[in-house]
């Protein structure tokens, strides 16, 4: 594959800023309504993909439905000795055995997690531990270098384009 040297625009007057300016803009909203149209295409795809799974789906869960009916009430014939599933051809049927952490009834979260504290359970309690910059804005600099970091200046160049709405057909 043969590479390519970029070939930069280069802008030498205001005029030209101007002009370049205004095809940015026009750039910008043909993708707009290149992506409003893709989406529009995306969304009508989701659609019609919804209404013809939605019989199948529903077709499935009355049928899985009725293996769970006949596997408990069958289970002692179909699962004899402790047996968990069942092959049938065409895919397995079962019970899996499965425990979960659950509320007591009458205990809000909150008062378990009062308790918690309270008894120092802390590895029940789910935290997430991150830096939080934005509370070190107002910090000094030796505060800062302190824990290792630096404020850092930075003078990024922006091309912000003014929106006119889209016109609709």
């Amino acid at each position: 594959m043969a590479r390519s040297k970029p070939n930069p625009h280069i802008v030498e007057s205001r005029e030209q800023a101007e002009g370049t300016m205004a095809e940015v803009t026009a750039i910008d909203r043909k993708l707009k309504a290149l992506k409003v149209a893709m989406n529009e295409e995306i969304d009508a795809a989701k659609d019609k993909a919804a209404r013809n799974s939605a019989p199948l789906e529903a077709r499935r869960k009355e049928l899985e439905s009725g293996l769970a009916v006949f596997a408990t009430l069958n289970r002692k014939d179909l699962f004899p000795d402790g047996m968990k599933s069942l092959d049938l051809g065409f895919g397995v049927i079962g019970f899996r055995a499965s425990t979960k952490i659950v509320q007591q009834n009458n205990v809000s979260a909150a008062v378990t997690l009062e308790r918690l504290h309270q008894f120092g359970f802390v590895e029940g309690i789910r935290t997430k531990e991150e830096i939080n910059k934005d509370a070190m804005t107002d910090w000094t600099e030796e505060k800062l270098e302190t824990v290792g970091l630096r404020r850092q200046k930075s003078d990024g160049f922006f091309v912000d384009v003014k929106e006119d709405p889209l016109p609709t057909a």
